[in-house]
């Protein structure tokens, strides 16, 4: 008798360690190697997951953390810091999920404990699970753009879908996922594998102009067509795929300038006007309607202003949508990118640091050398960036620091910009707003090839930094940015 209350104890145990309350989930975690101060976590509004409508979590000294999520249906939490995604979650309503991350191993960071564990684990292996490990469609669609018959295409990522839905399949099979488990990654995996092949044809449309499209107009036409009709945006599980925003994006464009045969040159027009957010909002608003647009509309605003190109217009489209949804989830979520909005504005009526030089007379300057020459100095750090480039202006938070080591180790400060000469005036302003000390120049055409020259690639990645000698030499061809300050001071004491 004793025996079995004893089993009957462990079991009601084990079941208490899987179960939370009926309409929640708890994750309890613990990260080893560098510990951050907090983890961000998506929070699934309505069952869609969207990387940008995250809340956070403190970690202790011990890299301990708990989260506390109010959930209706199946849905997806990514686990991240500062856009660098940790992991991905499949959480049911009612579930305990014990989380270990460690930052600092090359493989198998991520780990859980649930009745899904081997789903978990195999979930976490997929290269483009997330937008925030993925990015886009965009990067997947690259396999395809040399591939000019649509079939082939088709069945090469029916066969993409198929081999990463077999491990799935199998785990049904055994038991070892749920079946609500299976479903929402079918359908993740479906819209994903479909958006894909849309993203395929608006590049072969954006190509046609340059002659360096794959696909005829009728092919890709006619492939863009066929995923609306397998995968509509009408159907409800759109809404639990995390692939939604783009999905939409997609969709939309297709009824622009497919259906529509609106020209490019005309949506170029209201870009150049500062209309360009205005109308794309409009545009949704012809095809979507009630929780639909409602997302969309928030997702679109966020996803623009994390840019962090600070148009004005955002700040309209953003009171325009608190009045047609006074009671949004999503407003939460949106007010502090616009905020961040407003203060760049506010800044530029504020007298400039006088710290900030721009370099004169440019037009000869057509090198690093050039440029270089044209100072006072013994040695530069040189940053090299663009107002479109956001993880550029990410570096730029830990700037203090960085001025402090450049000052101590009587380096000097050059910005080169490689935006083109129609966003001067977003140049000036964001060297305003983000208080870069040092010189500044924007490359013109000869010193842009140059720096791609001295990258040893045309697509030039940046943010790049390196270093130089009073003649524009480079000493050091790669070093870290100010948010490796640390990196960075070992780098130039080795100098």
């Amino acid at each position: 008798m004793k025996l079995i209350q004893f089993i009957l104890i462990l079991l009601f145990s084990s079941f208490v360690m899987g179960q939370g309350k009926k309409n929640e989930i708890k994750i309890i975690g613990k990260i080893t190697g560098k510990i951050p101060d907090i983890i961000e976590y998506t929070l699934p509004i309505h069952g869609i997951d969207y990387f940008g409508f995250t809340d956070s979590a403190q970690t202790n000294a011990s890299g301990n953390f708990q989260i506390t999520i109010p959930l209706e249906k199946t849905s997806f939490i990514d686990l991240s810091n500062n856009y660098q995604s940790y992991g991905t979650l499949i959480v049911e309503p009612g579930m305990l999920y014990k989380v270990s991350i460690n930052t600092e191993a090359s493989e198998n960071k991520f780990a859980v404990e649930s009745p899904n564990r081997k789903g978990q684990l195999l979930y976490n292996h997929i290269p483009n699970r997330s937008m925030i490990v993925g990015g886009h469609f965009v990067l997947e669609t690259k396999k395809y753009m040399q591939d000019s018959i649509p079939s082939a295409i088709k069945q090469k990522i029916e066969q993409s879908s198929e081999a990463e839905m077999a491990g799935f399949k199998q785990l049904l099979k055994e038991k070892a996922i749920s079946k609500e488990f299976y479903n929402l990654v079918e359908i993740d995996r479906d819209y994903f594998h479909k958006g894909i092949q849309g993203s395929l044809a608006f590049i072969n449309y954006l190509f046609v102009e340059q002659n360096r499209n794959k696909l005829s107009k009728e092919q890709f036409g006619e492939m863009w067509e066929g995923i609306f009709q397998l995968n509509p945006v009408t159907n409800p599980k759109l809404l639990s795929s995390p692939w939604f925003y783009f999905y939409i994006e997609n969709y939309l464009r297709y009824n622009e300038l497919i259906l529509e045969k609106i020209d490019t040159k005309v949506l170029a027009e209201f870009q150049k006007k500062g209309q360009i957010h205005t109308h794309n909002i409009n545009n949704a608003k012809k095809y979507l309607s009630g929780l639909q647009l409602e997302y969309y509309f928030a997702a679109y605003v966020y996803y623009e202003a994390i840019n962090k190109n600070y148009e004005k217009e955002l700040i309209t489209l953003f009171e325009q949508f608190k009045k047609e949804y006074p009671s949004s989830p999503y407003t939460h979520f949106l007010e502090p990118v616009i905020m961040t909005i407003i203060a760049f504005h506010n800044k530029q009526v504020e007298p400039l640091n006088e710290k900030i030089k721009f370099i004169d007379n440019t037009s000869n300057l057509n090198s690093v050398n050039d440029v270089i020459k044209s100072l006072n100095g013994k040695q530069y750090y040189i940053d090299i960036w663009a107002t479109w480039c956001s993880p550029c202006k990410e570096e730029f938070k830990d700037n203090t620091k960085l001025y402090e080591l450049l000052k101590s180790k009587n380096i000097t400060m050059v910005y080169i910009s490689i935006d083109k000469e129609s966003r001067e005036k977003q140049w000036k302003e964001m060297i305003h707003f983000y208080n870069l000390e040092g010189y500044h120049i924007r490359a013109n055409e000869k010193l842009d090839a140059n720096l791609r020259s001295l990258y040893g690639s045309q697509s030039m990645g940046i943010p790049w930094h390196f270093l130089t000698n009073e003649n524009g030499d480079i000493l050091k061809k790669n070093v870290s940015g100010p948010s490796q300050i640390e990196n960075l001071e070992k780098q130039l004491g080795n100098n």
